[in-house]
């Protein structure tokens, strides 16, 4: 995890609970608990959504069954959840996680202009922050975040990274993880790593994904 960014493991017993191999791999956010007010459940099902399905607060209410963008899950709290575990309830062979460091986008970028790129949450809610920098630390732990709906960029440097995430470049670039078969689980670090999801064709709809979010993984 630490020298990739993320780590996959397929068929990752498939009998168990999602929430029980996330608390077996490190310490669970219960966003229920600290959260009631999100409506946010701490074991979240993904499956593929027309736009008129869901709202405008998730990707499926933008995108429907399109390409979601790279991107920081919760980039518009405070700190964003360390980690994410996604794991295969049904899958599919034609959708694809998409994963990419934030390293070739620093270099291209600047370290320094990261720390100045202001956003503004799109809505403020609790948990959520007003303002944030695309580049922050955390006990010394550098936090990138980057989200192209719930962020809006307010100073050049914010506008001028927003510019580069638009090259399309950077989706010819990521890793493609395929999650097809029940058990086939990812824990990726959303502090270092962007991700997305591939568009989803219409042997793709049966795809279902649960999500869990981590403040810490164990060694």
């Amino acid at each position: 995890m630490k020298q990739d960014g993320f780590v996959l493991q397929k068929g990752l017993a498939p009998s168990l609970a999602t929430i029980e191999v996330a608390q077996a791999l490190g310490t669970v956010v219960d966003i229920k608990l600290l959260l009631p007010s999100s409506g946010i459940p701490t074991v979240q099902s993904l499956r593929p959504r027309n736009t008129d399905e869901v709202g405008q607060n998730r990707y499926s209410g933008h995108y429907g069954l399109g390409t979601f963008p790279l991107h920081t899950d919760l980039a518009h709290w405070v700190l964003p959840p360390h980690y994410l575990l996604l794991r295969c309830i049904v899958g599919s062979n034609d959708v694809l996680t998409n994963i990419l460091p934030w390293t070739p986008i620093m270099d291209l970028v600047g370290t320094a202009s990261m720390g100045k790129a202001v956003f503004m949450a799109r809505s403020r809610r609790i948990g959520c922050s007003g303002l944030v920098r695309a580049l922050t630390r955390h006990h010394g732990t550098k936090v990138l975040r980057w989200d192209p709906i719930f962020l809006r960029p307010l100073n050049q440097n914010a506008r001028a990274l927003a510019s580069v995430m638009l090259d399309p470049t950077w989706n010819r670039a990521v890793m493609k993880i395929l999650l097809n078969e029940p058990g086939d689980t990812v824990l990726i670090d959303n502090w270092r790593m962007l991700h997305g999801r591939s568009q989803i064709l219409a042997q793709g709809k049966v795809r279902h994904i649960e999500r869990v979010y981590l403040s810490e993984v164990f060694q």
